[in-house]
């Protein structure tokens, strides 16, 4: 029961858009073996505003991020981020869509637990 509570704990989701028409969604795991390879799946309704895609995995001993252009309402609807070898701990995984100025159109955030692998 415990760990059924922790997993519902760590699929928390935070979402915020300062518009409307702003639509983001991130698909990632809650729970993986440690030195796998973390996939964020992001999908994006487009907008000719939408200028960039960053995603950020960190952990308090951890930290990448990649950042991929968009090019407004002709970009892809799907992007796929890939995080190599993650060591165990507990992480925040941010999804940021950013407008031509730089300005935050929305942000995902989720919780992902990596956890050691039993021998």
């Amino acid at each position: 029961m415990k760990m059924a509570g922790l997993l519902l704990g760590l699929c928390a989701l935070a979402v915020s858009s300062l518009g409307a028409a702003v639509s983001l969604d991130v698909q990632t795991p809650s729970l993986m073996l440690a030195s796998g390879h973390l996939i964020v799946e992001a999908t994006i309704e487009p907008d000719a505003a939408n200028r960039a895609m960053r995603v950020i995995a960190e952990s308090p001993d951890w930290y990448r991020s990649s950042e991929i252009e968009l090019d407004g309402d002709t970009a892809p609807r799907r992007s796929t981020f890939v995080f190599k070898d993650l060591p165990s701990g507990t992480y925040e995984i941010r999804a940021v869509l950013l407008g031509s100025g730089g300005e935050e159109r929305a942000l995902v955030i989720r919780k992902l637990e990596v956890i050691r692998h039993a021998r």
